[in-house]
């Protein structure tokens, strides 16, 4: 953090209380409140330590490029669970076992897109690694011919993440008003 002077510290301390105020009132987008965040951590000179903001902006495919790359890096309000469906839209439930192992949801998107999104579907061809599996390994012909169309992520799970990175956004906030009031 930068020595900053008395006009300084306290323009960047009202800076954050008005983006803290914003925040809970939902006076602007999270996205807009992320990218003032930026903009004080630049201020007061902690951007690298908050490169987490960059990839709430720009979303994390910027930064991570392969599936396990991602579920190992995402924090936790980014992991959901997808849920299943066929080609006529019948919800598939599948054994907490494939669920390990297929259902780690990994959204990446910037948080400008999910402020936009309802729900987010992906599409079959990215669930041909999953439909290859059961066509080879299912126990029985019923797991062996199931082919799920796509898979969703809902209304709610996309709230939850956008509730998660809200609560990081007011943690800074929180420490960066601290650090500034006690100087």
């Amino acid at each position: 953090m930068y020595v900053l002077s008395s006009g300084k510290r306290s323009q960047a301390l009202q800076m954050a209380k008005n983006i803290s105020i914003e925040l809970l009132d939902d006076a602007r987008s999270l996205h807009e409140i992320l990218e003032s965040c930026k903009n004080l951590c630049k201020l007061v000179g902690i951007s690298e330590e908050n490169s987490w903001l960059d990839l709430e902006t720009s979303g994390y495919l910027v930064r991570y490029k392969t599936r396990d790359e991602l579920y190992l890096n995402l924090p936790p309000y980014r992991k959901t669970s997808w849920k299943f469906y066929d080609l006529y839209g019948n919800m598939i439930n599948l054994s907490p076992d494939m669920m390990t192992f297929f259902g780690r949801s990994t959204i990446y998107h910037p948080v400008k897109e999910l402020e936009n999104s309802s729900k987010i579907i992906v599409e079959s061809k990215f669930l041909d690694q999953f439909n290859k599996f059961m066509a080879e390994h299912g126990t029985d012909h019923v797991s062996r011919s199931l082919k799920i169309h796509e898979a969703r992520i809902t209304d709610d799970e996309i709230k939850q993440i956008l509730a998660g990175v809200k609560k990081q956004t007011q943690h800074l906030l929180d420490m960066v008003i601290s650090i500034l009031e006690t100087e």
